[in-house]
């Protein structure tokens, strides 16, 4: 019975031995499928990493832009301004004009200037110094009492 005991060890071993293999190679199976998907995760890193920079070239080409076309429309609205501006002064020079011309139209009728009665004529130098004095007495010329004739002609003329 001896030889009995020492075939069943063997055979135990030989159980374990399959169970073992069978462990392996599912557990080798398991490894290389999830290498492989490293591998294929790993590959998608790098395309995604590549589109990344792709778009931030991208986004930078597009700033650039931004930048430029912002200028470009601060200057147009500063000229735009300047262009109203200039047209609004220009506009109101003319009505300005305009105004003036109307204004000094010889093709108006004009009124006559109203003749006076016993209006005083116009001082002469042969005039007396008391003529000159009483017409301006009469135009309210101050201190013409004291006056010398030749400046009574001139306050009066």
């Amino acid at each position: 019975m001896a030889p009995k005991d020492s075939n069943r060890p063997a055979k135990t071993e030989k159980k374990t031995d399959k169970k073992a293999d069978r462990l392996l190679a599912v557990a080798t199976a398991e490894v290389e499928q999830l290498t492989a998907q490293v591998k294929t995760l790993r590959k998608r890193v790098k395309t995604l990493e590549i589109e990344s920079d792709t778009w931030r070239q991208r986004a930078e080409k597009h700033k650039s832009r931004v930048e430029k076309l912002k200028d470009q429309a601060e200057k147009a609205i500063a000229e735009a301004t300047s262009v109203a501006k200039k047209r609004a002064r220009a506009k109101a020079d003319k009505r300005l004009q305009q105004a003036i011309a109307d204004h000094t139209r010889d093709d108006r009728p004009r009124a006559e200037p109203l003749v006076l009665k016993d209006a005083p004529a116009r001082p002469e130098a042969s005039w007396t110094v008391v003529q000159l004095r009483s017409a301006a007495k009469d135009q309210g010329v101050p201190g013409y009492s004291r006056m010398r004739k030749d400046q009574l002609l001139a306050a009066l003329v």
